[in-house]
């Protein structure tokens, strides 16, 4: 089969959990023999326009389309978010040129959505993987402004309030003491100029809410097949369309294992976090948890990272750990260096203050037989079973993160115990096979 995968961006420059995953079902298709192409967006904030190139190169092997965007170029940058004339435009000849056999997006948070009507347009088989929220929620998270979980079902204004929630717009508005209504008015009428969406304080964030919900619930009901990795996502995206989602557990590419020799001895209790250094992390609750657990000098917190990204929340962590010795921010590290890594952690925290998908950190941490601490949310809880592979505990809250802390450095033989449930861990060829046969039948 010659195989298109569509995703947002992709390595080297970007090593997120998308990325990864798409990465791993590129080199795992590829290692069956089918001929396997990627089509990404690359730089997204650099260039003097908004299309400014397309490239091709070999990525380990894979073959790679990238289209160089600057979305703050666009003539509507807040629109191009969700839905790019441009890229649908040349999407379209792509696809008449190449002839694949399936396309598969895993997502359009680069490219839009309208290149899903242009894959049914060039009567090509698709298949969609929701890997987070962004179909249901344009800031993907499903956290409201003022910190708290949203359920995804909202009007359109209630969407755009939360996005400008925290603007300096909106705190401007509100020192005036303008009301939260008559600035959601402001915003209905303010979305279809773009000479204004696209300045400082409205770009990103002023979208046009009521068009962005229609597109894309009208988008999703065209895949042939749609599919997802935690159950919360299948439910939400089935309970707000008619679209039906199928739950396909995902694997994992674990070659790296071949390099993991197991752990390596420490006279402490050595805790980890691997991931993105921003604050719908959590992060900032694993330093203060650790902290006011007091374990001296039994358990280290290590915290890999890179810490060039968010560089204000990661000063404001930086502040809170300057007196503590036993806390470090260890920077990133190129993914074939996970087994290393792992080999240097005991427990891993997950302490995501969002409801994530399917994180894929989960899973090579129970690769590499490490216990998992997590918030008893979303897709980390679908994957944690408490006291037996891992330990949750309630979202955001310190004093219960701290308990399972101190669980792991005072009761004996806990991270023993916890370490012998662990589940077998899906390999990405598992379910490539699956993929496989889903393709071959819409294929016929």
């Amino acid at each position: 089969m010659k195989i298109l995968l569509i995703t947002h961006f992709f390595p080297p420059r970007h090593n997120a959990g998308t990325e990864n995953y798409t990465f791993g079902l590129a080199l795992a298709f590829q290692s069956r023999g089918h001929d396997v192409r990627i089509l990404c967006a690359e730089d997204w904030d650099s260039g003097g326009d908004y299309w400014n190139d397309v490239t091709e190169d070999i990525y380990n092997g894979i073959k790679v389309t990238r289209i160089h965007l600057h979305w703050l170029m666009a003539n509507d940058p807040n629109r191009i978010l969700y839905d790019s004339e441009p890229i649908n435009e040349w999407i379209s000849m792509f696809l008449q040129r190449e002839r694949f056999d399936i396309v598969h997006i895993t997502s359009t948070a680069s490219l839009g959505v309208g290149i899903i009507q242009k894959v049914k347009e060039a009567g090509v088989p698709l298949v969609l993987t929701l890997m987070d929220f962004w179909f249901v929620c344009p800031s993907v998270q499903l956290l409201r402004s003022d910190g708290e979980l949203c359920d995804g079902v909202t009007t359109a204004s209630q969407c755009q309030s939360c996005m400008m929630g925290n603007s300096g717009v909106s705190k401007k508005l509100n020192s005036m003491g303008i009301s939260p209504i008559i600035q959601s008015k402001i915003w209905d009428v303010l979305v279809h100029w773009p000479k204004i969406t696209k300045q400082r304080g409205f770009r990103g964030m002023l979208l046009n809410m009521s068009e962005r919900k229609r597109l894309l619930i009208d988008k999703i009901l065209l895949p042939d097949l749609v599919l997802t990795h935690s159950k919360i996502v299948q439910e939400m995206i089935s309970y707000q369309t008619d679209r039906e989602v199928k739950l396909l557990k995902n694997g994992h590419e674990l070659s790296w294992l071949k390099t993991y020799t197991g752990k390596t001895s420490a006279d402490h209790v050595r805790v980890g976090y691997i991931g993105q250094i921003t604050s719908i992390k959590g992060v900032h609750v694993l330093v203060d948890a650790f902290t006011k657990a007091k374990l001296g000098d039994r358990a280290k917190l290590y915290i890999w990272g890179s810490i060039e990204k968010d560089l204000e929340y990661v000063k404001k962590l930086r502040a809170s750990i300057i007196d503590d010795k036993s806390v470090y921010l260890c920077g990133r590290f190129e993914h074939d260096q996970i087994a290393s890594v792992l080999s240097n952690i005991d427990v891993l925290v997950v302490p995501s203050i969002w409801y994530e998908n399917a994180p894929l950190v989960i899973q090579e941490a129970f690769a590499a037989e490490t216990p998992v601490i997590s918030s008893n949310l979303g897709g980390m809880k679908e994957a944690i079973s408490h006291n037996i592979d891992g330990l949750l505990y309630q979202r955001g809250n310190v004093d219960d993160l701290a308990l399972q802390l101190q669980r792991v450095v005072d009761e004996p033989g806990l991270l023993y115990r916890l370490k012998s449930g662990i589940p077998e861990v899906k390999n990405v060829d598992e379910e490539v096979g699956e993929l496989e046969f889903m393709y071959l039948d819409l294929i016929k």
